[in-house]
């Protein structure tokens, strides 16, 4: 259950010891906009601590997968701290990386935690949506919660619930892809997901992080090809639970218009013209139902 108007949720930061920079850079904002937070010890590359150990290497330290160091690291961190969240007394959390730019919108969310619906896991808080969505309740000056078509990478900042916390520990098995990666294929966590628009926080604000860099990851250098063959495919069953989940999550309306929404709005795009109010759908799933 998400926590009463009185008790905001912890926020927590997620920073090697190395970037005070980077941990300054987000205390000031924090600070000024009235939110405590806590520093969590990024995990650095593979010194996975034991307990995550077997999802990522296997007994003689070897990763299962391509993953970099890098991803490895930053994996475990968000597991760790999930891990942390079932073991405590809080009903959620918002987790945060150290390279954002946080506006007053937040606060404001933190307000509306207890409207969310009641069956919410994740809340991404840190990435626009690039493909149609559909609003589904004005949060005020927090903006529009959201439901997704396709939901955008990055894990810079989200709000997470316990439940939430223990379909993601529970779903993943090994780690064969990166977090962002797996985390946009909601279904198959089970994961319910819903983000805002506009998002109250700007990820990747600042240079490549510390902890990507790990191991020559940094992503900021690839070109548009790496970046496709790095990417994840879901096969045609993948397809099939993908559109399953886009179904059950909009209604089929709904799903219908987004799909239209987002194809008009790539040819406009193709023509020079942004307009992003094309990705925005009005329907909630109550009313598909």
């Amino acid at each position: 259950m998400p926590p009463d108007a009185q008790t905001p949720p912890p926020v927590i930061v997620i920073n090697l010891a190395s970037d005070t920079d980077r941990l300054g850079h987000m205390e000031q904002q924090l600070t000024e906009l009235g939110l405590p937070f806590r520093r969590f010890e990024a995990i650095r590359g593979l010194a996975v601590p034991p307990e995550l150990r077997e999802r990522f290497v296997d007994t003689q330290g070897c990763p299962h997968s391509n993953l970099k160091p890098g991803e490895i690291g930053v994996y475990a961190s968000h597991l760790s701290i999930m891990q942390g969240l079932l073991a405590s007394d809080d009903d959620c959390l918002i987790v945060m990386e150290d390279d954002l730019h946080i506006s007053e919108r937040l606060p404001a969310f933190i307000a509306h935690i207890k409207d969310l619906p009641p069956d919410w896991d994740i809340v991404r808080l840190s990435n626009p949506s690039k493909s149609a969505y559909v609003a589904q309740a004005d949060l005020g000056a927090a903006g529009e919660l959201i439901s997704y078509l396709r939901v955008p990478n990055n894990m810079g900042c989200y709000l997470i619930s316990k439940n939430g916390a223990s379909k993601i520990l529970a779903g993943l098995k090994i780690a064969i892809h990166a977090i962002d990666e797996d985390l946009r294929r909601p279904w198959d966590f089970s994961l319910i997901t819903y983000g805002m628009s506009p998002p109250p926080v700007d990820a990747n604000v600042l240079a490549t992080s510390s902890i990507d860099a790990i191991g020559e990851r940094n992503l900021a250098r690839e070109t548009g090809i790496q970046k496709l063959l790095r990417r994840r495919r879901i096969g045609p069953a993948g397809l099939r639970r993908k559109m399953a989940w886009q179904i059950q999550t909009l209604g089929v309306g709904a799903w219908l218009e987004c799909l239209a929404r987002s194809a008009l709005y790539r040819a406009a795009r193709r023509f020079g013209v942004k307009r992003p109010l094309l990705l925005r759908a009005d329907r909630t799933r109550d009313d598909e139902r």
